[in-house]
């Protein structure tokens, strides 16, 4: 074997390999950076869902405008005939 896969006899087992404790704090600093991720992930959703809630608002009142424009030259048209 190698001495990448076979300590050497001067190396204890603890030399070679992350010790318990380096892993666990390995494991949360990479915990902590995916729940920042996370925590960013869901503020952009929620001013995604902001947005969308913004643009139905507008879709409704220009909806509402376009019918109340519809009925403007509705009754345009029958005032001409009428007349």
């Amino acid at each position: 074997m190698t001495r990448s896969t076979r300590p050497n006899a001067e190396e204890s087992p603890q030399d070679t390999q992350p010790s318990l404790e380096q892993k666990l704090d390995q494991m949360i600093a990479t915990l902590t950076e995916a729940n920042k991720k996370a925590e960013m992930a869901h503020e952009v959703i929620l001013g995604l869902k902001n947005e969308v809630a913004e643009v139905r608002r507008d879709s409704v009142h220009l909806e509402g405008l376009l019918a109340c424009e519809a009925r403007s030259e509705r009754r345009e048209d029958f005032n001409e005939v009428v007349q």
